[in-house]
């Protein structure tokens, strides 16, 4: 394993996920990386998108990945999102659960997803983001953080060209 980056993070108390980044991380081969951050929440939709897109995940989803229903306010906060059409239900259920949890961390790949969490004061990050935190805290070695860089490139995880050259430059200069 390497070394812990100075003045990175080695734990978050809270992090919410919508599908996104479960998907791709479980594509990857990486979901794992997700269990050293802290708590792992997910609202209902993201459970049950999951299910419908991961066969194994009825089967095989993390204990450590824990269910949480949202409460009102947060609950037509998510709603009022999917109908005026600015989010789907997973990543509108995320958000709201992230702010009724005061979750350190969202985490979404999706681009309107991030600009409203951003807006809102959540700190956002994506599935490249989980890779290069597991690196900077040690969990992961250069060789198996460009490793899993790479999974999550072949996976359905669509990243431009310019976005993936920046994840590696980052991953080569916490390895300098």
């Amino acid at each position: 394993m390497g070394t812990s980056a100075p003045g990175i993070e080695q734990a978050v108390r809270c992090v919410v996920s919508d599908t996104g980044p479960l998907l791709h991380l479980v594509e990857a081969g990486s979901l794992h990386l997700l269990e050293p951050i802290g708590e792992v929440h997910i609202p209902g939709m993201v459970d049950q998108a999951m299910r419908q897109r991961e066969a194994s995940w009825l089967t095989s989803k993390p204990h450590w990945i824990e269910l949480k229903v949202l409460v009102e306010p947060h609950a037509t906060e998510a709603h009022a999102w999917q109908q005026a059409g600015l989010l789907d239900a997973g990543e509108a259920e995320a958000i709201a659960l992230a702010r009724q949890l005061r979750a350190d961390w969202l985490l979404t790949d999706d681009a309107p997803a991030r600009l409203l969490a951003q807006s809102l004061g959540l700190e956002v990050h994506g599935s490249l983001g989980v890779v290069l935190w597991a690196a900077a805290v040690g969990h992961l070695t250069h060789a198996q953080a460009e490793a899993a860089l790479d999974n999550l490139a072949d996976s359905a995880l669509w990243i431009s060209a310019r976005v993936f050259a920046e994840a590696k430059a980052a991953l080569n200069k916490l390895f300098q």
